[in-house]
C-alpha cells in the first residue's frame, strides 16, 4: 500500500480531491493534505508519501518550487501536477524536474482515475525493483559475513585456509581502509542474551564503533562467543576502556528485551579481554589463551571483566602451594570420615564448607586437582557406608567423571553435597537396620561372588566386619540357612542352569561357580539333584 499527499490551497477542491477516487482500491491506505507549498513542503518530509498531488499556483510557495525542495529529500516521491492554467512554461518547467504526471483543471474522474493508476503502477514497479535490489545486496551481504565467518572460525584454529584468509579478514575489520588498525583484540565473552550471533555482532559493533567479527563457541547450555576487532594506535593499551563499553551495552539490550528481569551484570556476564596483537597470525594463540582464562573465571566464580593470562599467574603460584593445600585438606577430610562414622552428619557437612573455602583461597587449583581430592572423599564415604565390593571401584570412577564433568568450583559442590546427603542417608539405614542389612549384604556378596573358590564364612564375616559366629548365627537367624549352606545352593543352582542352558564341559562349569573339584561338584550336584552333572546335561538338552 502507499501515501499520497494532496497540496491544495482552495479547500473545496483539496476535500473534493480526497472524495473524488476509490484510494484503497487503487492500493493507497493513507491520504493526507496540505493547504499551501509550505505546508505541503513540511508534512512531505514529515509523511514521506509515495506520491504528492499537488497544484501550482499557491500562496507563500507555489507548487513547482515546492516540489523542487521536496524532490531534494525524497528523489523517488512521484509527483502529479494539476492546475487550471494551461501554460507551456508551467508543463515545461514540471517536465524539467520528472513530474510524474501533468493534468489541467477540471479533470475527469476517469482521466483523474487513468492517471493515478499508471502513477500507482510505477510506484509498484519501482517498489518491486527496490525488493530485488535489497534482496540482491542482502544475499551478496549474507555471502560475504559468511565466507568472513569461516574465515576466521579457520583463523582462530590456526588452521592453513584461515592464515591464508587473515587479509580478507582484516580488510573487513579496518572498514576496508577507513581506520588504520594498530592491532587486533580477541574477546571471548559469555552471555545470558537471546537473539543470535547477529544481534551480538550488531551489539558489539554499536558499542565499539567499528566493524567486529563474532563466532559462537560450542553448543552447550551457555552462550560463549568470540569478538575478533581491530585497535586503533591509542587504543592499543586501554582495552580495560573498551570493554565497559559493550558489557553496557548488552546489559542495556538484555533489560530491553527481558522488562522487570535483572540485567545480568552480576554473575551472568564474563567478558575476558586480550593484551592486543600486533598482526591477526597471533590471533589462534591470543584465542586459546582467552579461553583458558574463561574456563578458569567460570571454574573461580568470576564475573564481569577478567584480564586473559591471569589463571597461568595463579596456575604457577599454586604449583608452591599444592603441597600445603593438599595436606591441609586431607586432614579436613579425616574429620569428615571421623564425622560421618560416628553419626555426626551435621559437623561432617560444616567440614566440608571448609574445605570450599580453603580450595577457594588457591584460585590456581584447577578442577583436575579438586576433583581427584574430592573423588578420594568420597570413595571413602562410600565405603563406610558399603563396605568394598566390585562395584566400589566403578562407583569411584563415576563420581571422578561427574567431579571433571562439573564447570565451576560451585557446581562441583552441589555435586559433592548431594553424593554425602545421600552416603549420610544409606549410613542411617544401616544403623537403623544393622541385622537386615548384614545379611542383604551378604546374599548380595555370593550372588556376586560364587565364582570366586576362597568365598566361606570367614571371607563374608571380613566384608560385613562381623565375626564369623555372629554372622552364622544372625543368617541362619533371618534365612533358615547357614552362610556356608547358602554358598553351595547358590553355586549349585547357577551351575544347573548352564548346565541345562550351555554345551560347556562339566569341569568347566565347575570351576565357573566356584567348585573347581570337578569330582566334589559332581558328588554336591548328585546329592540336590539325583543324577551326574553329565546326565542331567544330556538329559535336559535332548
Amino acid at each position: 500500500m502507499f501515501k499520497v499527499l494532496i497540496v491544495e490551497d482552495e479547500r473545496w477542491e483539496r476535500e473534493g480531491l480526497v472524495e473524488f477516487l476509490d484510494w484503497p482500491a487503487l492500493g493507497v491506505d493513507t491520504v493526507d493534505t496540505a493547504f499551501d507549498g509550505i505546508d505541503g513542503l513540511e508534512k512531505a518530509v514529515r509523511l514521506r508519501p509515495d506520491i504528492i498531488v499537488t497544484d501550482i499556483q499557491m500562496p507563500g510557495m507555489n507548487g513547482l518550487d515546492m516540489a523542487k525542495r521536496v524532490r531534494e529529500e525524497l528523489p523517488q516521491v512521484h509527483i502529479v501536477i494539476l492546475t487550471g492554467y494551461d501554460d507551456f512554461e508551467y508543463a515545461r518547467e514540471a517536465i524539467r524536474f520528472h513530474a510524474a504526471e501533468y493534468l489541467l483543471k477540471p479533470v475527469e474522474e476517469e482521466e483523474m482515475l487513468t492517471v493515478m493508476r499508471r502513477v500507482v503502477r510505477a510506484c509498484e514497479e519501482e517498489r518491486r525493483l527496490q525488493l530485488e535490489e535489497a534482496e540482491k545486496l542482502d544475499l551478496l551481504e549474507a555471502g560475504r559475513k559468511a565466507f568472513l565467518r569461516h574465515a576466521l572460525s579457520d583463523l582462530l584454529a590456526g588452521r592453513a585456509e584461515g592464515l591464508e584468509q587473515a587479509a580478507d579478514v582484516g580488510a573487513h575489520l579496518s572498514g576496508y581502509g577507513e581506520r588504520l588498525p594498530a592491532g587486533y583484540a580477541v574477546w571471548i565473552l559469555r552471555s545470558p542474551l537471546d537473539g543470535g550471533i547477529d544481534a551480538l555482532e550488531g551489539r558489539a559493533e554499536t558499542a565499539l564503533d567499528r566493524p567486529v567479527l563474532a563466532q559462537a563457541i560450542g553448543g552447550g547450555v551457555h552462550a560463549d562467543f568470540a569478538l575478533l576487532f581491530a585497535l586503533e594506535a591509542e587504543e592499543a593499551q586501554r582495552q580495560a576502556e573498551l570493554a565497559p563499553l559493550l558489557l553496557r551495552e548488552l546489559a542495556e539490550a538484555y533489560a530491553a528485551e527481558h522488562p522487570g528481569e535483572p540485567s545480568g551484570g552480576e554473575g551472568r556476564w564474563i567478558l575476558v579481554r586480550d593484551a592486543g596483537m600486533a598482526a591477526l597470525e597471533q590471533a589462534p594463540a591470543a584465542y586459546a589463551q582467552a579461553l583458558r582464562s574463561l574456563k578458569a573465571a567460570v571454574w573461580s566464580g568470576l564475573s564481569g571483566i577478567v584480564a586473559a593470562g591471569a589463571e597461568e599467574e595463579a596456575r604457577q603460584r599454586f604449583v608452591r602451594d599444592a603441597e600445603a593445600l593438599g595436606r591441609g585438606v586431607r586432614e579436613l577430610e579425616k574429620a569428615v570420615r571421623a564425622s560421618f562414622g560416628s553419626g555426626r552428619e551435621a559437623e561432617a557437612l560444616d567440614a566440608i564448607d571448609e574445605i570450599f573455602a580453603r580450595l577457594a583461597e588457591y584460585p590456581g587449583a584447577g578442577p583436575a586437582y579438586v576433583g581427584g581430592l574430592l573423588s578420594g572423599l568420597i570413595e571413602h564415604l562410600e565405603t563406610l557406608a558399603a563396605p568394598a565390593h566390585p562395584g566400589a571401584a566403578e562407583k569411584g570412577a563415576s563420581s571422578l567423571e561427574a567431579l571433571l564433568d562439573c564447570e565451576s568450583r560451585a557446581d562441583m559442590k552441589r555435586y559433592v553435597l548431594a553424593v554425602i546427603r545421600s552416603i549420610a542417608a544409606r549410613l542411617h539405614e544401616k544403623r537403623e537396620n544393622k541385622e537386615e542389612y548384614v545379611v542383604d549384604r551378604v546374599i548380595r556378596l555370593v550372588e556376586e561372588r560364587y565364582g570366586n573358590p576362597e568365598l566361606s564364612l570367614a571371607y563374608l564375616a571380613a566384608e560385613v566386619f562381623v565375626s564369623p559366629n555372629h554372622l552364622g548365627m544372625l543368617f541362619k537367624k533371618n534365612t533358615g540357612k547357614t552362610p556356608i549352606e547358602f554358598i553351595q545352593s547358590h553355586r549349585l543352582s547357577r551351575a544347573e542352569e548352564l548346565l541345562r542352558t550351555t554345551k560347556q564341559r562339566v569341569s568347566v562349569i565347575a570351576e565357573k561357580v566356584g567348585i573347581p573339584n570337578t569330582s566334589y561338584f559332581g558328588t554336591l550336584f548328585k546329592q540336590a539333584y539325583g543324577m551326574s552333572p553329565g546326565e542331567y546335561q544330556t538329559l535336559s538338552q535332548r
